[in-house]
């Protein structure tokens, strides 16, 4: 087995005049009719390659897939393939930056276990995935993973950033992203430190899953023992919660809902209207129903436990009948970056409860990392997220 961890990768880049036009909001964020609103305004955005509109099947899913991908071959938004090189990504949120070295790992390096998860995977989703990749044949959205920070990496990347950059451009979702072609000498460099490193993965367990899949469908072949990756320092990355909704409430009614998490342990305290219900600490959570927030706490939790886990095993599993591991599209997850106003108002508009959750912090991730552990699926957020639509490879 090769022991790089980073590798160039040849990839087409979006070209400047097309940027802020193709680039996808992230998918996260986008409530289905927000996806289906920007999809139909503009054919060109990136949602056309890595969505599907809410009446179409699966396959049908592929084929226009595929054709949103072709459409924008056709119209030039993309670049010739280049020669195999290393990027600078810089992501710019409210003040926050983060920057990512991007380039290929090998599969091979995953299977070893030196790209780690943290997060459980649903086999559905991992394997929709891969038909979706083994359809249209490229890898568009960077898996992101995280090393340890270091100096010398830091030092390299700081000697980029003094030149003038590829592309630089910002989408009405206010994130400005920057790209930076990395030159040969500095590559090798980086390449080298990196070599012996191990990382682990924070946004992209299902895209990793579903390469994964798909190589070892095709008889681990050479042309998909790759995947797009983009490598960020830890002390660069800021972490959100992932709040769950549950559209209906499995028959019950609020009040025995109520009652029944009750009985599972959890005192229960309805919020006044001028109290803020984000949850304050790790162990709380918050519950909109029936119009009314109510702070949640459970008794007798394990210093092991975490939130996801307890808001799963004890409420969602039993009393509302969600399985994390499967398909059932009962649950929604919402970022932390949309709000609990936002997450009030989809609930009353469309019924069922919804649970606000506090970030998983640093420490606790490292920790389940560090024990080869793993959270129940969307348990982390990292904003700013890496986006689809400015890096196409080819496999």
């Amino acid at each position: 087995m090769d022991k790089a961890l980073l590798k160039r990768v040849k990839a087409r880049i979006v070209l400047p005049e097309w940027a802020e036009r193709v680039v996808s909001p992230a998918y996260d964020v986008l409530r289905p009719f927000e996806r289906e609103k920007l999809m139909d305004q503009d054919p060109y955005v990136f949602l056309h390659v890595t969505s599907a509109k809410g009446t179409e099947s699966r396959s049908e899913r592929t084929d226009s897939n595929a054709a949103a991908l072709e459409r924008l071959y056709e119209v030039g938004a993309y670049s010739d393939i280049a020669e195999p090189s290393l990027y600078l990504y810089k992501l710019s949120l409210n003040g926050h930056e983060q920057i990512a070295v991007v380039g290929d790992v090998s599969l091979e390096i995953f299977e070893a276990g030196r790209i780690m998860p943290h997060e459980r995977t649903r086999q559905t989703r991992a394997d929709d995935l891969a038909n979706h990749l083994e359809k249209i044949g490229v890898h568009s959205s960077p898996v992101a993973l995280a090393y340890d920070d270091d100096e010398r990496v830091k030092s390299l990347i700081s000697e980029v950033l003094e030149t003038p950059p590829m592309l630089d451009f910002c989408r009405e979702d206010n994130l400005e992203q920057t790209i930076w072609q990395i030159p040969d000498a500095i590559s090798e460099k980086l390449i080298a430190l990196f070599q012996d490193k191990v990382t682990f993965i924070i946004d992209g367990h299902h895209r990793m899953s579903a390469s994964k899949e798909l190589w070892t469908r095709l008889g681990r072949s050479d042309e998909y023992s790759q995947v797009l990756a983009a490598f960020f320092a830890v002390g660069d990355l800021n972490m959100r919660a992932f709040h769950r909704r549950v559209v209906d409430l499995n028959g019950l009614t609020p009040e025995k809902l109520t009652s029944q998490i009750a009985e599972n342990d959890f005192v229960i305290r309805p919020l006044n209207s001028d109290e803020n219900p984000e949850p304050v600490t790790s162990g709380y959570f918050s519950m909109f129903l029936d119009g009314q927030w109510n702070t949640l706490e459970p008794l007798r939790v394990h210093p092991s436990e975490f939130d996801a886990a307890i808001l799963q095993n004890r409420i969602l599993g039993p009393i509302l009948n969600v399985d994390e591991g499967g398909s059932d599209e009962r649950l929604q997850y919402l970022p932390g970056t949309v709000g609990l106003s936002h997450l009030e108002s989809i609930t009353l508009a469309e019924g069922g409860v919804s649970f606000a959750l506090h970030p998983v912090n640093m420490k606790q991730l490292l920790s389940v990392i560090k024990n080869n552990k793993t959270l129940p699926p969307k348990s982390t957020y990292f904003e700013p997220k890496v986006r689809s639509g400015i890096f196409i490879v080819e496999r």
